[in-house]
């Protein structure tokens, strides 16, 4: 028998039931059995009623291996059967490891003294099987039973009734198999607002119906972390459920076909499951869930046909099932007609405080000089739990000197494994979005969504889909509302495919803008330039040819954040055209009297305390 730990074997099974057939099969066994059924614990149940040879078969064996508990019913006549005595051996071998089976003994009508000493009428079933056997083996078989006799279980003769010997031994395993308590981090901060909100939607009250719940929210806002705690606290209820992680990387890389081969195979136990075409994998779902009521999640849904190709249609399930979907695509949830949908927002500055000094400290209390340096790290986050656990793991085991250092770099960019997570989104969007994605993230975060819609080329859609995405929200007044650390992953994404040359970058912001147009070195990849003009550390003159290389320039925003500090920027009247792309011209303290701009697609003039008198080419006073 192989020695295993809990890190290295598999589950496969719950609970093993233990049991002599003749004794216990048709009474407190099977009251055992379907109790254990109806909380959604799976239990392997041998049904042979005959037992042929004295080795068990290999089938037990692997069971007995994969198996979180084993409950071991002891009756009069269980010592009377080699292979239970087998059975026995192997799991009491097996409890003794670490990490091994969990072993719950349920002495039926027989006293568990009986038992330790091999005494009475279960000392005499014994006795009758082991008069032809080995000494070895006979020792072995009387330690296990004395070892089994002396851990605590149930004694039926000490239950007020069966009934209620049956209620208590699935209370014990539910809370061995079902802590109330989770270890997870992320679990001990708002997780109670969250299962408030999902209450209603979820309606786990309702026998009847099949319901479909989306949660939603941007990468690492902590939806998988709910979906955990909602299926710890909830799938035991369900005879049958599963947990389906990583979806979307499981159909990229191996297709439908295995995505519903792997469904089924979990929620059955079965390896071996075969299903043919994918025709006939919907069908197989039907057919073998149609009467089953299933708990299961999805996690990580980014295409319509991966939610069609599990779970199309609520008749594919039994009455009283909940299908959870985890996406950051709110318009597939849409496109399936899942109209119960939780949003999923980040935390507040309290929270994000709260659950980075439990992630820091394991729920600790703060170290000394640490208080200020929590609260600075927390704040990076800007509530995204992910980012938290990231900055977290980084500054684990550190001192507050070494956090100090590692701040201030991380108060300059963040750290890039957050990049590297949340640029997972952009990846989906198609090539225009991506291209409506970093306009946002560069110029328009924070802008009201019909003025942004106006000026992107069909930019209705556009932020519409960034929306269904969850790369932006829109707020209560109408406004877009870009997560800090996404807008951050923007910009750095232009930075990225312009090699870093700002000459190269589709949008510039900052004193990149100055430099760029001092050196006059713009290029037709610049499609938009934004300067605070109150940020200049010199006047500049702009000349003749600065803007004519600049043909694809959409978006010209020279501002100033002060309204009592005048431009630096200079314009000569003589030789100055602006670019005739532009939909956006905003040009605080515009200097000149004309405007040398003949465009058919221009959206927004702007032109605070500017001296305009006369448009361009046109005599119209201003």
């Amino acid at each position: 028998m192989a020695s295993s730990s809990s890190r290295t074997r598999l589950w496969k099974y719950d609970v093993f039931l233990s049991f002599r057939g003749p004794d216990t099969r048709k009474n407190i066994v099977s009251h055992i059995y379907s109790a254990l059924r109806n909380k959604g614990i799976f239990t392997f149940k041998d049904d042979r009623t005959l037992e042929v040879g004295n080795s068990i078969p290999d089938e037990l064996v692997r069971a007995i291996q994969t198996s979180r508990f084993a409950v071991v019913v002891i009756s009069e006549n269980y010592a009377a059967s080699t292979w239970c005595l087998e059975e026995l051996r192997m799991i009491m071998e097996l409890q003794a490891v670490e990490g091994g089976i969990s072993v719950v003994p349920i002495f039926f009508r027989v006293a568990p003294c009986d038992v330790r000493h091999q005494s009475g009428s279960f000392g005499t079933a014994f006795a009758s099987r082991v008069s032809h056997e080995k000494a070895e083996k006979v020792t072995l078989w009387r330690t296990v039973l004395t070892k089994v006799a002396n851990l605590s279980g149930f004694d039926s003769s000490v239950c007020v009734d069966e009934a209620t010997m049956v209620e208590d031994v699935v209370r014990h395993l539910l809370d061995g198999l079902f802590p109330a308590h989770t270890t997870d981090d992320e679990d001990v901060v708002g997780m109670s607002r969250h299962m408030e909100g999902l209450a209603s939607l979820l309606e786990m009250e309702s026998e009847e119906e099949v319901r479909f719940v989306g949660i939603s929210g941007m990468g690492g806002v902590g939806k998988t972390t709910i979906a955990k705690y909602l299926y710890r606290r909830f799938s035991r209820q369900f005879p049958v459920r599963c947990f389906i992680d990583g979806i979307a990387k499981v159909y990229k890389e191996k297709g439908l076909p295995y995505l519903r081969k792997k469904f089924l195979s979990q929620i059955f136990r079965d390896e071996h499951v075969s299903l043919g075409s994918v025709g006939a994998g919907s069908d197989e779902i039907k057919s073998r869930l149609g009467h089953q009521k299933l708990f299961a999640v999805l996690d990580d849904v980014d295409q319509v046909e991966q939610l069609l190709g599990l779970a199309k249609f609520p008749t594919w399930f039994g009455p009283g099932s909940r299908i959870i979907i985890i996406t950051r695509d709110k318009g597939l949830l849409d496109a399936c007609r899942v109209k119960n949908v939780y949003p999923v927002k980040c935390l507040d500055q309290e929270d994000a405080l709260q659950m980075f000094k439990h992630i820091s400290f394991g729920g600790g209390p703060c170290p000394d000089g640490f208080e200020k340096l929590l609260i600075r790290a927390s704040r990076l986050a800007h509530g995204l739990p992910y980012a938290l656990h990231s900055y977290s793991l980084h500054l684990h085991r550190k001192t507050a000197e070494e956090w100090e250092k590692v701040l201030l770099e991380f108060e300059k960019a963040p750290h890039t494994n957050i990049f590297h997570f949340l640029r997972s989104s952009y990846e989906g969007l198609t090539p225009r979005d991506k291209i409506a994605f970093l306009h946002v993230a560069c110029l328009f975060n924070g802008h009201h969504v019909l003025r942004a819609s106006s000026l992107l080329f069909d930019g209705g859609r556009k932020v519409r889909h960034l929306v269904e995405k969850s790369l932006v929200d829109i707020s209560a007044q109408g406004c877009i509302n870009m997560h800090v650390l996404v807008e951050e992953m923007g910009r750095e994404l232009v930075l990225e495919e312009s090699d870093h040359i700002p000459e190269r970058q589709r949008i510039l912001w900052g004193n990149k803008v100055y430099d760029v147009l001092l050196d006059n070195i713009g290029t037709e990849r610049i499609e938009g330039l934004a300067l605070d003009m109150c940020e200049m550390p010199d006047v500049l003159h702009i000349e003749d040819s600065s803007f004519r290389a600049m043909r694809k320039l959409k978006f010209l925003i020279f501002y100033t954040h002060l309204d009592d500090k005048r431009s630096k920027l200079e314009l000569l009247q003589h030789a100055a055209r602006l670019p005739r792309m532009l939909r956006l011209l905003h040009w605080d303290d515009y200097p000149l009297t004309i405007l040398p701009l003949s465009s058919a697609v221009l959206v927004e003039l702007t032109l605070r305390r500017s001296n305009l008198r006369t448009l361009w080419n046109n005599d119209m006073v201003i």
